[in-house]
């Protein structure tokens, strides 16, 4: 029996799709940091910011070190090739506003001993209470 010469490409075409399409499905985190447990009885929070910069392993770990000496913080895990970052936060010790200034803060190098200015910028937020708008 032979095969059209149309069915190769197609296969290629439709296995590139399901490749591409399961990705998305099946991702795994970049970063996961733990920084402490919720308190008893507090009710953690989760707010999934969008932020320009956090565009690899390193700088998701750059960006879980910004977040790294706010208190109330919980938990940080980033997608890096999303640009994607989850808080899981305490609300009555922080706000998801607080945590955009941290995120967007200037940046500590330990190798050069420098601040860096501007290496973040949060683009979207889902999530969170009293959040300005996005800059």
């Amino acid at each position: 029996m032979r095969v059209p010469h149309w069915i190769v490409p197609a296969l290629v075409v439709v296995a590139a799709v399901a490749g591409v399409g399961g990705a998305r499905l099946f991702a795994a985190p970049s970063v996961v940091r733990d920084f402490g447990a919720a308190p008893p009885g507090a009710a953690p929070r989760h707010v999934v910011f969008i932020v320009q910069g956090v565009r690899c392993v390193d700088t998701a770990e750059r960006a879980a070190k910004q977040l790294a000496e706010v208190p109330g913080v919980i938990r940080f895990t980033a997608w890096a090739a999303r640009a994607r970052v989850e808080v899981t936060y305490d609300p009555a010790v922080t706000t998801a506003s607080a945590l955009q200034e941290a995120i967007e803060g200037p940046a500590y190098n330990e190798t050069t001993g420098e601040f860096l200015f501007g290496v973040f910028a949060v683009r979207e937020i889902e999530g969170g209470e009293n959040l300005e708008s996005p800059r």
